[in-house]
């Protein structure tokens, strides 16, 4: 039988240290571009009178819902049983963590002024599906912390399929207020349908899955650490039957949005 050896890894080598100033040299790049932004205006990121939301939206809608996606593995392996996957699953939970905080960070550059941020706090109008989805964000980030230190601490490994059970149920309640926010833009017609909500949800399982793949993958390879090409081959095939899954609905959105008359002109 072969010999397994069991080696930690330090962050000492020279492509630890390249990874993390390349990192920091993105984040300064981000800094620039935001600070730019708010000195000349939202015009730079594309919005106009027509054009409500600008670039930077593009990015956070589409980090936010990759956030909810990236939790698939560690939900297959609590909720579903899958205990192959269970190694896989704390850095399932904390690069959903990592993509919903800066899906946030970039929303705060509507703001205006940092001191916005306390009104958006204590202030809440319960009609806007935006104050709910504040709500949602926050209780995510929270059970999700809980469920990775479930995962970490064997004493509570017991509550872990508890805290998956409820992260999974979390995720789908918050993947549907984000794409509520389109489905219920009476002002924008293209959007306004009640679709969006399961679109969103199936968008977060391939999106979501696809950077965890890439992150996993490049993690393994720079760690020099073996991965399994089953356990690959696996998630590839789901990737596929969620990629095929949105195809369907985005096809069923525009197909029943041709059939009225109001959006042959969108479509």
């Amino acid at each position: 039988m072969k010999r397994l050896i069991y080696q930690e890894i330090e962050g000492k080598s020279p492509q630890y240290f390249k990874l993390a100033a390349a990192l920091i040299g993105a984040l300064l790049i981000g800094l620039l571009a935001a600070y730019y932004m708010e000195h000349n205006g939202h015009v730079v990121t594309g919005m106009n009178n027509q054009i409500v939301w600008g670039l930077p939206h593009v990015f956070a809608i589409f980090m936010i819902i990759a956030a909810s996606g990236a939790l698939n593995v560690a939900s297959i392996a609590s909720v579903f049983g899958k205990t192959a996957y269970k190694p896989l699953a704390p850095l399932s939970a904390l690069l959903s963590i990592a993509l919903l905080l800066g899906g946030l960070s970039i929303l705060l550059l509507d703001l205006g002024r940092p001191d916005r941020l306390i009104v958006a706090m204590t202030h809440f109008n319960f009609k806007s599906i935006f104050a709910w989805n504040i709500i949602l964000y926050n209780g995510f980030l929270a059970i999700v912390a809980v469920y990775i230190w479930t995962m970490m601490e064997r004493r509570y490994n017991k509550y872990t399929k508890t805290a998956g059970m409820a992260a999974f149920i979390w995720r789908l309640i918050l993947t549907t207020g984000t794409g509520s926010i389109f489905g219920f833009l009476v002002a924008r017609e293209a959007y306004d349908a009640a679709i969006m909500a399961p679109l969103f949800i199936v968008l977060s399982f391939s999106i979501g899955l696809a950077i965890y793949l890439l992150v996993l993958y490049a993690a393994y390879q720079w760690t020099n650490r073996p991965l399994s090409e089953n356990l690959i081959k696996r998630l590839k095939n789901l990737l596929g039957v969620f990629v095929s899954g949105v195809l369907l609905l985005v096809a069923t959105f525009h197909l029943t949005s041709l059939y009225a008359a109001e959006h042959s002109g969108v479509d």
